[in-house]
């Protein structure tokens, strides 16, 4: 016969060994948990749309954009242009345009870019006129008041492109673009952009015929190279083009 005190040393002791294997799990579930915690990271964009975008999300300098811009600079801009910058983001295009140009503009659709711009650039830089928030489609400028118009990572944005292309004519006497060559290391198996918020990217082949339906004479260059370069641009397409850059000149 076991004593009272015996029985009860002995229910102490097996509750002390499940309390053992329960916390040996309990620790391997958390074990577990905080390593899918270091794999997982939370969207801080879930639900948006290309239409929702910013580029005060992630504010960046972006190499092949600059290279866009000095290309401008050093082949169609002069000391008499007025330029218009059309998405002009965080900006810093609109400096490397002001090196030469007598006068630059910029519009935007997106308002906390235009209140950053406003702040950083307007009343500091002489040459930068004004900064305009606009509906995408109708720029509020006089025909052929601008020389040249730059268009920098924009038209892959824009649902209605050939409406927006025609109205950059409307305003400008040149108009350079450029947009990501659609390359398979940035597509998805379904055609669509790895970048959420591009509404499409286009092929040489596809955004030539795009163009040509406009009445401007086109000229093609690429940029060549890494993310991050550095760069060469080129008048032929290659397996190194990251950037297709055309140009519209409006004819006379």
């Amino acid at each position: 016969m076991f004593s009272d005190e015996g029985i009860v040393v002995t229910i102490l002791w097996v509750l002390s060994q499940k309390f053992r294997v329960l916390l040996a799990k309990a620790k391997s579930y958390y074990a577990k948990v905080l390593r899918l915690s270091n794999r997982v990271r939370v969207d801080p964009y879930f639900g948006l749309t290309p239409k929702d975008y910013s580029t005060t999300f992630n504010p960046m300098e972006v190499p092949c954009q600059k290279e866009t811009y000095y290309f401008a600079l050093n082949n169609l801009v002069k000391s008499n242009s007025k330029v218009l910058d059309v998405g002009f983001g965080q900006g810093y295009g609109m400096s490397i345009l002001s090196v030469l140009a007598k006068e630059v503009y910029g519009v935007e659709v997106d308002e906390k870019a235009l209140d950053f711009s406003r702040r950083t650039l307007l009343g500091k830089n002489p040459k930068i006129r004004g900064l305009y928030l606009y509906d995408g489609y109708h720029l509020p400028f006089q025909r052929e008041f601008f020389d040249v118009a730059t268009c920098v990572d924009v038209i892959e944005h824009v649902e209605d492109y050939d409406r927006f292309i025609d109205e950059l004519l409307r305003v400008s006497r040149c108009v350079l673009f450029s947009t990501p060559n659609r390359r398979p290391e940035y597509t998805n198996p379904d055609g669509t952009p790895k970048n959420r918020w591009h509404l499409r990217e286009w092929s040489y082949e596809e955004l030539d015929v795009i163009l040509r339906r406009h009445n401007a004479k086109l000229e093609w260059y690429f940029i060549d190279g890494p993310w991050d370069g550095p760069f060469k641009v080129v008048d032929k397409l290659s397996r190194k083009t990251l950037v297709l850059m055309p140009i519209l000149f409006k004819r006379k």
